[in-house]
This record gives structure tokens, sequence and C-alpha cells, in this order.
């Protein structure tokens, strides 16, 4: 029985160790829709300009996976946090490279993929033309922001 035992571990062993796949590197590219760097500053301002929200960023954070063992799969996490936890805070996690999930939270309001999500090329917004923006819209009235605009390569706008 012990030798059976054995056997049966060192096959499993065996098979983890064999098993393990190298993930790919980390694509900065995904970098390019939140390009922000600790001690940046960000300002969000109304529409019609009487009045303006600082953020400034404390951290950020890219965790990469490297290898996997078994049926995990390789992923990585971007958190990005203003110094005010509860004011500003981005999540993106992605796996292969492409983003699986994000969250955006900017005070009492949090846009993340189950709000209406829209990818529109050539925008347009306050006489500035913007390649590619991700738009997120809150349905809930009760929220303090009604929508997001992120724009590839400059972040939110």
């Amino acid at each position: 029985m012990k030798k059976c035992l054995s056997l049966f571990v060192v096959g499993v062993l065996f098979g983890l160790i064999s098993c393990r796949i190298n993930c790919p590197d980390f694509d900065k590219k995904i970098l390019s829709w939140i390009p922000y760097q600790e001690k940046d500053v960000i300002e969000l301002y109304s529409q019609s300009k009487d009045s303006t929200i600082i953020f400034s960023i404390k951290d950020v954070v890219i965790d990469h996976t490297t290898y996997y063992h078994g049926k995990c799969a390789c992923g990585d996490y971007i958190s990005i946090r203003g110094h005010d936890k509860s004011d500003f805070q981005i999540f993106i996690s992605s796996e292969g490279n492409f983003i699986h999930s994000q969250s955006y939270q900017i005070g009492d309001t949090e846009f993340n993929d189950n709000d209406t999500y829209t990818e529109i090329k050539d925008f347009l917004f306050e006489s500035i033309k913007y390649d590619i923006v991700r738009i997120f819209e809150k349905n809930n009235s009760k929220e303090t922001y009604k929508k997001l605009i992120i724009a590839k390569d400059i972040g939110i706008i």
C-alpha cells in the first residue's frame, strides 16, 4: 500500500511540474486606457464647467501572472488608487492580455461592465476629437455621476 501511495504522490507531483504553462508577457497596451502613474493628477469638471473635482493618484499596482499549473488562467490585475481610497479607484482584470472586467469608482459612483457600455471611434467631445472612447452610462438616477468617458491614450475625460 505504501508503494502505491508513493507512486501516486510522485505521479501527481510530476504531473504538476510537467503541466507548468508559461503566460505571455504583460502587454502594456492595456494601460493605454488608463495611462496613469503615481502622483498624476486627474481633473474632472462638469460640462457647465462650474465645478471641478481633483484626484491625485497614490499608487498603480500591476499583478502579473508569469505561469500557472493545471486549469488556472494567465491573469493580470491592475489597481489604481487615489489618496482617498473611497473617492477614486480603478480595477482592471485581464486574461491573455485582453481586458476581462473593469471597474471605475469615482466618489459614490461605480462604473463597471454591468453598466451600459459602448466603444465609439472618432468621438467628438467639447470640440475635441478622440480616436476611440469607451462610454459607461448609469441608468440609476440616484448616482452622482451618470456617464464616464475614457479615451484611449488619454484616460478619463
